[in-house]
């Protein structure tokens, strides 16, 4: 009898184990991460060219209370610390290409709009020198675009032929437009399913998968939820990917293993702080801590682990942030 009370008793605290692990894992599943506020960036800034090398940050160009600038900032990750590079190249812009524009210890900046007018040059900063460099300009002048880098190319997706802010009127576009890094060219891929601009867009396993933005016509612009995924080597697009919850534009994204994280943003009638975890491998989304400062059109980049949400807009386009935090899954 004692002999089955011992087999009985350890099947049922195998049970319990086994019930709390699952219990365990199910609650990792949905872990909630946590913002901390950095040093601001030196003025309040919206629509820079954010990336990083290394343990440096680099903001560039961008709109403050002035207008466009050609300012080149520096954030020191580990001493927490702003400092100024060489001034870009003319002329000040904003709204250049989005996403994390960097590639092999270079920052790009591609297109963008000045003074209402869109652009297409192409402006290559190297942190190590503190020098510009103009290359080949983009094929389609454009602002609101969104860019990310697989191998030795850089894509640029979408982008509007207005420079008046988010959603500020078409024609918007389905242009996407390679660029080889090696050979400092330019050629014509196959388009978004749908034109949009002020997407985000984020890279991973040699797909881009990129995430909402402004769509509909110029007297009804409209904000979107769309995921679609793109495959540089076969050039094509997969749609029909889960939605994200919140469908919005001039949203930051960024990420952490299989993780996207969808942040902040602008639904077509205020900026956002929500915070969406996009599960690459599951297809599936989960809500994740919200963002401290609400806005739209912030930078970002992704280093060890963590997300730096940079500047931005807030309550609206046209009102700067000096805002800086980084959000640790």
């Amino acid at each position: 009898m004692f002999d089955d009370f011992c087999t009985r008793r350890k099947w049922f605290l195998a049970v319990v184990a086994g019930t709390l692990a699952t219990f365990a894992a199910a609650q990792a599943g949905y872990a909630q991460g946590a913002w901390t506020a950095l040093t601001p960036v030196a003025s309040p800034t919206e629509g820079m060219t954010v990336g990083g090398v290394g343990k440096m940050i680099i903001s560039a160009y961008g709109a403050s209370s002035g207008g466009d600038t050609n300012l080149t900032r520096r954030y020191n990750i580990t001493a927490n610390s702003w400092s100024s590079g060489a001034a870009a190249p003319l002329p000040a812009r904003s709204q250049a290409a989005y996403g994390d524009t960097t590639h092999a210890g270079f920052l790009y900046v591609i297109g963008g709009g000045n003074s209402g007018v869109v652009v297409s040059d192409l402006q290559r900063y190297d942190p190590v020198t503190d020098t510009w460099t103009p290359l080949a300009s983009m094929p389609t002048a454009r602002a609101g675009a969104v860019a990310a880098a697989v191998d030795d190319s850089m894509f640029v997706i979408g982008g509007r032929l207005s420079a008046a802010g988010p959603c500020s009127g078409g024609p918007y576009l389905a242009t996407v437009e390679k660029y080889d890094i090696d050979t400092n060219t330019w050629s014509t891929v196959a388009p978004l399913p749908n034109p949009r601009s002020d997407l985000a867009a984020v890279a991973h396993g040699g797909k881009i998968f990129v995430f909402g933005g402004c769509t509909g016509t110029v007297s009804a612009p409209s904000v979107t939820n769309e995921v679609d995924m793109y495959d540089p080597e076969t050039d094509t697009w997969t749609t029909g990917l889960a939605p994200m919850p919140t469908a919005r534009a001039s949203l930051a994204a960024g990420h952490s293993g299989e993780r996207v994280f969808a942040i902040g943003g602008w639904d077509g009638v205020s900026p956002l702080n929500v915070n969406e975890e996009y599960n690459i491998a599951g297809n599936s989304w989960s809500t994740n801590t919200p963002m401290p400062t609400a806005r739209l059109e912030a930078g970002t980049h992704s280093h060890g682990g963590r997300i730096y949400v940079v500047g931005g807009a807030q309550p609206a386009f046209g009102a700067s942030t000096d805002a800086n935090e980084m959000f640790k899954p």
